[in-house]
Formats: structure tokens, C-alpha cells, sequence
């Protein structure tokens, strides 16, 4: 590893991943931004060999730059660094083209040894994140009816306009009662969307309609 560049606006914790990453492998060199725009610029003067990007910053967020790295630098490692630990960050940035997930929870060591094992090919996942991927794949096994076969178009077709309506908003994250009140009906009939929903797409949690709202095209 020659190339490690650092996406993260918060002055300590830019210092305290320079110190993990350095821990992993002391000669390397670092390049650290604090905001999107200058990190983008960055990639016009060549390739990282690894990036270690934040989600949420002053300027935008930090699934844009994995999206438009790992697109002009597929060979580039693209790690996350955040304190969350939830699906609706976790997908959309595997799905943007993240290798890894890292919590800032973690100490310098677990990081630095999480960074190393790149080198042998192992993800580098924060155990916690390690454990929800898994419960999401064995939920999704043993949801039987769950698959992702259909094509986009065809899934978007099983849907009335009002039902993709509650799937983009159950998809960014709002509970039932939210997305009650935001769409103008009643706790019970938004109830009722959202089972329809799940019973013509086939699955049975809202991680899985983040993945099916992404999938068809409704968020990114």
C-alpha cells in the first residue's frame, strides 16, 4: 500500500485515522481532505491505492466519491469510516461500490488490523457490520419467497404509483407512522401499502425494500 488518501471533515478524526492507518503500514503516503469538492479534485492527479471515506460531509456525501472513484478507479479500495452502523447507510454505500465498512467505534488497533488483512483479500468490516450483512443474507435465505430475479422494470411494473410512493419513503429510512403522516393517510392504510408492497415483491424487512428501492431505481 503506497497511496491511502483520507475523506473525513472532523480535524480529530482525521488525525486519529492517519494514526490507525499508519499503524498498518507506517511508510505509506497520506493525502487528507475535509470536504468532497477537494477530495474529487484529488482523483484528477492519479490513483489512490485506498481510500478511507466518511459519510457525511459539509459538501455532499461521502457515497458520491466511492461512486465516482470506484467508476474511473475500479482497482482503488474504498472503505468506509463512520460512527453508523445502520442499513440505511451501510447498503447504499455497498451499492455505491464501497470494499469495506469500518466503525470509528472501533479502536485504532481493530481498524489498523481490519486495514492490513486487505493485503491477504479479507473485507475490512468492523465485526458489528460483519453481523448485520450476515442477518440480512440469513433473513433474506430464510424469507424463501425473497430473490432478486426479477428485473428492475418488471418490479417497478408489480407496483402501483401510490405503493412506490411508500417504498421510496420506507426506503429512506421513515417508519410507518412517518410515512403516514408525510404521504396524508391514516396509520392503517399505510400499513396496508406497505404489506402489499411486501407481499408482491417477496420480501419481509426494510433492509430488504432499501436493496428492492435501489435495485429499481427509485433512490441511489
Amino acid at each position: 500500500m503506497n497511496d491511502v488518501l483520507i475523506l473525513e471533515d472532523q480535524k480529530d478524526a482525521q488525525g486519529w485515522l492517519a494514526e490507525a492507518i499508519l499503524m498498518a503500514w507506517p511508510q505509506v503516503r497520506l493525502s487528507v481532505y475535509g470536504r468532497l469538492d477537494g477530495a474529487l479534485q484529488a482523483l484528477e492527479s492519479g490513483q489512490p491505492d485506498l481510500c478511507l471515506v466518511d459519510l457525511q460531509l459539509p459538501d455532499g456525501s461521502g457515497i458520491d466519491f466511492i461512486r465516482q472513484c470506484s467508476k474511473r478507479y475500479p482497482a482503488t479500495l474504498l472503505v468506509v469510516a463512520t460512527i453508523y452502523d445502520d442499513d440505511m447507510h451501510l447498503f447504499p454505500a455497498l451499492q455505491a461500490g464501497a470494499n469495506g465498512y469500518l466503525l470509528k467505534d472501533d479502536s485504532q488497533k481493530q481498524i489498523a488490523l481490519a486495514l492490513e488483512g486487505v493485503a491477504l483479500g479479507v473485507p475490512p468490516l468492523s465485526p458489528q457490520i460483519a453481523q448485520r450483512m450476515l442477518g440480512f443474507f440469513q433473513q433474506a435465505s430464510g424469507a424463501g419467497s425473497w430473490r432478486p430475479g426479477g428485473s428492475p422494470d418488471e418490479e417497478v411494473a408489480k407496483l402501483s404509483e401510490r405503493e412506490r410512493e411508500f417504498l421510496l419513503v420506507i426506503g429512506n429510512g421513515y417508519k410507518t407512522a412517518e410515512a403516514a403522516d408525510m404521504l396524508g393517510v391514516s396509520y392503517h392504510t399505510a400499513t396496508s401499502y406497505i404489506k402489499n408492497i411486501y407481499a408482491k415483491l417477496g420480501i419481509s424487512s426494510r433492509a430488504q425494500a432499501v436493496q428492492e428501492a435501489i435495485r429499481m431505481g427509485l433512490m441511489s
